[in-house]
């Protein structure tokens, strides 16, 4: 698992304004950021920082139309960063039901 990435991600995502953004960007298709100022009543600068974390993470896409740089939620990003954590948290937690952990501790903790 490409463990930097995916901290990435959920670093992007564990803040309560970049949340916000996801939603009223996917909720409306697509957004400009003086939208967003608007609905979060935020400075355009400090909207434009929140933005680049998303971008970067890969979890927002720009197209420029005109003046307006107009914003989309990359869904397939956020879904595959999501699965593949669930998907080796299930895999380990299947894994482990099939390890005694007391044995385990036993066998490294056992006196020579």
């Amino acid at each position: 698992m490409e463990y930097r990435h995916l901290a990435r991600v959920h670093a992007a995502l564990a803040n309560e304004v970049r949340l916000r953004i996801i939603e009223l960007v996917s909720a409306h298709n697509e957004m400009c950021v003086c939208e967003l100022v608007d609905k979060l009543g935020m400075s355009q600068a400090n909207i434009s920082r929140h933005v680049s974390v998303l971008r970067d993470a890969g979890l927002v896409r720009d197209r420029k139309v005109g003046t307006w740089v107009l914003l989309r939620v990359d869904e397939e990003a956020i879904g595959t960063a999501s699965s593949r954590l669930v998907d080796v948290v299930c895999r380990n937690h299947r894994e482990s039901r099939r390890e005694d952990a007391v044995k385990r501790l036993e066998a490294r903790c056992e006196p020579a």
